[in-house]
């Protein structure tokens, strides 16, 4: 049986959507459509937006909501344009993405338009990074490493003062070493945002932001992933570290850590499971003696994914988790295994690599060391 077809449409702004940034390749804040005819990428703008379009886009064709209302004698309305166009080049069935608004799609069935809302992914070929992208998600990876450089400058300057760490006459806080890795990112292009400082027992949920003064001789999780204002392409980094005098037990947890991701990195080229790799990680940390399980105070060991996919969005496919996910070359992942003990601290590290055919080619590049 013949499917029907459909030509694609989008509706949002691609400064938040990625697909959408995909698809136009130029980043407009305000909401609009982009559709396809007959194979040409298309976007109906606002006369704002259509000139800097016409110079950066990646579009065969530009319609201005202004001159296709003038023409078609309609009110401005950029979903009135739309009807006129599609109706003109005679297009009666459409696909959506699953984030398509709602509004728009009862209107266009009211239309007459027959509308098939599409399964994610929308375009399977994001996961096959091209050599430009790669420059890109390695380019914001080096905005996270600007940031490391900076906390790891800060953390060395600092004194050891009643067991706090102490700044230019100032407790050293969490919120502070954010703020300063967030400038650190800004300085080369890229917005860090949600960026992880958190030190302690605050470290063991490994998404809490971190807030507070920071002890010495605690460990200290950093995540950072920066988002190129440029291109919208994102970076995704992790490292640990520690002021002060380690104990035996951090010292040990953070090596097994280091070696986990050894491990997980020596196991990845085309062809491999990312569910294989996450069950590697998961027995050599068993095999150590560091179990996972939970309890009233919450999770600890290791209970999170090895690694996501990094590009137009800081989690995509592929995954190096629990599910099945067989690795392509050209996708890019991170590699982040992880171990949380309340009393002990955390650790996380984390790197970006490309997959290759024969293994994984480092888009990050930041030193391990951590004690400070």
């Amino acid at each position: 049986m013949n499917r029907k077809k459909r030509e694609l449409l989008l509706r949002g702004s691609s400064e938040t959507d990625a697909n959408l940034l995909y698809f136009a390749g130029i980043q407009i804040p305000d909401p609009f459509f982009a559709f396809t005819l007959g194979g040409r990428k298309c976007a109906l703008l606002s006369p704002l937006e259509a000139g800097r379009a016409a110079r950066g886009a990646n579009l065969d064709e530009i319609f201005d909501v202004s001159e296709t209302c003038a023409r078609a004698k309609v009110p401005y309305s950029d979903f009135s344009a739309l009807c006129k166009i599609l109706k003109s080049k005679r297009v009666s069935a459409l696909a959506v993405a699953e984030n398509f608004p709602a509004k728009y799609y009862a209107d266009l069935c009211r239309e007459g338009f027959d509308v098939e809302i599409r399964a994610a992914p929308l375009f399977p070929e994001r996961e096959i990074k091209t050599e430009r992208e790669l420059r890109e998600i390695s380019r914001a990876n080096s905005a996270a490493a600007a940031g490391f450089a900076i906390a790891e400058e800060i953390l060395r300057l600092s004194k050891i003062a009643r067991g706090k760490l102490v700044f230019e006459s100032r407790p050293l806080t969490c919120e502070f070493l954010r703020a300063e890795i967030e400038k650190a990112a800004l300085s080369l292009g890229a917005d860090s945002m949600h960026t992880i400082v958190a030190a302690g027992d605050g470290a063991c949920d490994p998404h809490n932001e971190g807030s507070g003064a920071i002890r010495a001789n605690s460990l200290i999780v950093m995540d950072i992933f920066p988002r190129l204002k440029s291109s919208g392409y994102y970076g995704d980094m992790t490292r640990t570290f520690l002021r002060g005098e380690p104990s035996k037990e951090q010292a040990r947890l953070v090596e097994t850590v280091l070696d986990a991701q050894a491990i997980a990195l020596s196991k990845i080229s085309a062809g491999v499971d990312g569910a294989d790799i996450h069950g590697h990680v998961k027995n050599f940390f068993i095999e150590n003696g560091y179990e996972t399980k939970s309890s009233k105070d919450g999770w600890s060991g290791f209970f999170h994914s090895t690694g996501h996919g990094v590009g137009l969005d800081i989690h995509e496919s592929p995954s190096l988790g629990a599910k099945s996910c067989v690795l392509k070359a050209g996708n890019v992942v991170t590699v982040e295994p992880g171990l949380y003990y309340r009393g002990v601290g955390g650790c996380r590290i984390e790197d970006t690599v490309a997959v290759t055919k024969t293994g994984a080619r480092m888009l990050s590049n930041y030193h391990y060391e951590w004690v400070i």
